[in-house]
């Protein structure tokens, strides 16, 4: 069955705008048809079409269920803005691996200071009904490196992918019974000495990921494919 996202309204769920479009235009579904529904929280809601209108629909909930693809884990992914071409894929990536917030940071290697709210909600949901989450994942508005310091002291454990790095390695322990796990990664242009230097003194558990440099999208996938595995999210 199709995933709509919708809102409740009283016992039905109705679908609008982008998601009636598709679900009316697209897909060309009618009254009486089966689909998923998800309102932004830890089910997914089984219903039926009741009623198609000019500019939304009416869904009838049959019942509901946990959503299993929802992550267990608390993992949140502070990654210093990139380039255009490397931002359109890390969202769409870290929601498919199990993260529940993104944090985007501005750094003294950070070119774009900020993005475009839309387009990054339509990503989100567009990823979330792919990989079938049925809670949206928070893209935070961009915060400072100053304020990202501050955020990582709340985590289990701090997870540092460090270009300066050159002999620890990813140690599995660090997340085996960890619940609450930030991941930072930079951009294109990397971490000044000062700025890794901060991390590591936050808590932050620096690694190296090999002998080759990292497109940063290629490396917010290697990073949390491992935690997404391993902390049996």
């Amino acid at each position: 069955m199709k995933r709509f996202f919708g809102r409740k309204e009283g016992d039905k769920i109705v679908i609008e705008n982008n998601e009636f479009h598709h679900l009316k235009n697209v897909l060309r579904l009618g009254e009486n048809d089966k689909v998923i529904a998800s309102i932004n929280d830890e089910y997914d809601y089984y219903c039926t079409i009741e009623k198609i209108n000019k500019k939304d629909c009416i869904l009838q909930i049959d019942n509901k269920e946990l959503c299993p693809a929802n992550p267990k884990n608390n993992i949140v992914l502070f990654q210093m803005m990139p380039k255009k071409d490397y931002f359109d894929n890390i969202i769409p990536k870290a929601i498919e691996l199990g993260v529940r917030e993104i944090y985007f940071f501005t750094s003294s290697f950070t070119m774009l200071k900020t993005f475009k709210r839309e387009r990054v909600d339509t990503q989100v949901m567009t990823a979330c009904k792919q990989c079938e989450r049925s809670k949206l994942v928070e893209v935070h508005d961009m915060i400072s490196f100053k304020d990202m310091l501050e955020k990582i002291k709340n985590f289990d454990v701090v997870l540092f992918a460090n270009e300066h790095e050159q002999e620890v390695k990813f140690d599995i322990d660090w997340i085996k019974n960890s619940k609450n796990i930030a991941v930072i990664i930079g951009n294109e242009a990397g971490f000044s000495e000062e700025e890794a230097s901060s991390i590591i003194k936050n808590n932050g558990k620096s690694f190296t990921l090999g002998n080759r440099i990292l497109r940063c999208d290629t490396a917010v996938t290697a990073v949390l494919s491992v935690v997404n595995i391993f902390s049996n999210n």
